[in-house]
């Protein structure tokens, strides 16, 4: 992790905060304070710190603010969450928060460098985000500004993949009983969360609940597979408009040559409808719906695979003439080539073959060998079992590898003790993979069906355009220019922009 706005003239580098935590650096700063490489005392454990700054520690709004994300995520202890260890105020009044030390990059990195995540991977970093904020909406958090920036892959020690860490509950809100929460909280004139992730409800400053931070989630996982989210603009009004009022392009629309299956887009679609009531009404179910399309997902990915290599033909005949020529007259050249080392070595063997003297053994005709009592006797063959396969409803396609079987209710053989892999297919539900063993004399698959497309008459739903005067605001929300692979960032720290 590289070092953010260090200064040799840090006062707290060298220093020892509340008894325990010793600075070796500072690695972020922000409009609020800086963080801060430390170890603890005792454990020799290093820390990220947090330190407010000592001019905004007696402000009752910022302290407010910053005893509310300490005690809420000193509460959320899941895997895929940033861990707080401690917080709490130094004798001269300066206010820190201890979290684990993260190695590796913000997922704006890993976007930055490759314009798209695949598909597959797109979808599991959704899932462990969804199953962080799971966890904060059971405990009444929302966390308010789920983003690309505030989600980071985290190297850990024994894993070959990284881990995704949610970041940043500093905006995160608890639900008190029926009261809601009110959007355009401010500090120092900055509207909290940012336009091109913010749910319509949102951008138009109405009441926010969990289904929120399943739209950003929606918006995140629309970027990672498309490569930038659904509505883009310099004028973050216009972006904030934009999603109170215009329906997102479809996946197959936005990126046409990529292996998304019709599941994932419809999820997706879900995910991002303007009324909350028609979103996915929880993590937990959001997270189901992605687990059961995976299949797809990896079918659909083999298939893209197969479809680039069948295609190189299409692409040299759509090439320019010159390369056209060079492409062709290499293949010629290799096959003239080829074909002159095998002449030369047919020719070197039947000369070979030619000057060998002629011997007894060669003359003499050599008995045929006895055939072997495996070759006398036919091979037994393997005994296999009727299985009826039976789905729900019924009438599924079939499909064994490429080819169809057959459809619902189907007799597939199997060899006794073994298992028939086989895929079932039907209009409007999840393809579904299972495995026919010969021990079971009937199986049934119940099919999911697939969620269910928005219509014309959602899309054209229309809203009342949100008043300019909220977001005119400095910050985040403010900025919404097209992201650079060094946009928005001075390094590659998760914590810089605290």
């Amino acid at each position: 992790m590289s070092q953010a706005g260090a200064s040799t003239h840090d006062p707290l580098i060298g220093s020892t905060v509340g008894g325990r935590y010793h600075i070796e650096e500072r690695i972020g700063a922000g409009a609020m304070g800086a963080v801060y490489r430390a170890v603890q005392a005792g454990l020799g454990r290093p820390v990220a710190l947090k330190v407010l700054k000592r001019d905004l520690a007696w402000g009752g709004d910022t302290v407010q603010r910053f005893r509310r994300e300490a005690k809420a995520m000193s509460a959320l202890h899941h895997p895929h969450t940033v861990q707080v260890f401690d917080f709490g105020a130094t004798d001269d009044g300066l206010l820190y928060l201890a979290m684990e030390m993260l190695e590796g990059e913000p997922i704006t990195e890993r976007l930055a460098r490759a314009g798209v995540l695949g598909v597959k991977e797109a979808v599991i970093y959704a899932q462990e985000v969804l199953r962080s904020v799971g966890e904060a909406h059971a405990k009444g958090i929302v966390h308010r500004d789920l983003k690309p920036d505030n989600i980071f892959l985290a190297r850990v020690e024994g894993e070959a993949l990284p881990m995704v860490k949610v970041l940043d509950f500093g905006i995160a809100k608890a639900i008190e009983g029926e009261r809601r929460i009110d959007q355009f909280e401010t500090l120092d004139g900055t509207v909290f969360g940012t336009p091109r992730y913010m749910a319509p409800e949102q951008a138009a400053g109405k009441a926010l609940d969990p289904r929120t931070d399943l739209y950003a989630v929606g918006i995140m996982l629309y970027e990672f597979l498309v490569g930038q989210p659904p509505f883009v603009d310099a004028d973050a009004v216009v972006v904030m408009a934009k999603h109170i009022r215009e329906a997102p392009l479809p996946l197959c629309k936005a990126a046409p040559a990529r292996p998304i299956p019709r599941s994932l887009e419809l999820i997706v679609s879900k995910a991002l409808e303007k009324e909350p009531g028609k979103r996915w009404q929880s993590a937990d179910e959001f997270d189901k719906a992605l687990t059961l399309c995976l299949p797809e997902v990896v079918r659909c990915e083999r298939r893209g695979k197969r479809a680039s290599h069948d295609t190189w033909l299409a692409q040299l005949r759509a090439a320019a003439p010159t390369t056209r020529t060079a492409v062709l007259g290499g293949l010629v050249t290799g096959f003239v080539l080829f074909a002159t080392v095998l002449y030369v070595s047919t020719r070197q063997s039947g000369t070979q073959a030619t000057a060998k003297p002629a011997t007894v053994d060669m003359l003499v005709p050599k008995a045929a060998p006895e055939p072997s009592a495996s070759a006398q006797a036919p091979a037994a063959q393997p005994v296999k079992v009727a299985v009826a396969l039976q789905s729900d409803p019924a009438e599924a396609e079939v499909w064994r590898d490429d080819t169809q079987l057959g459809v619902t209710p189907l007799s597939i053989a199997v060899a006794q003790g073994g298992t028939v892999r086989v895929s079932l297919r039907k209009k409007g539900f999840v393809d579904h993979t299972v495995d026919v063993g010969a021990s079971e004399p009937t199986r049934t698959v119940t099919l999911s069906p697939l969620p269910a497309a928005p219509t014309p008459a959602d899309r054209s739903a229309r809203h009342p355009r949100p008043r300019r005067g909220r977001a005119t605001n400095t910050g985040n929300a403010g900025n919404d220019t097209p992201r650079t692979p060094s946009a928005d960032r001075s390094s590659d720290s998760p914590y810089e922009k605290f």
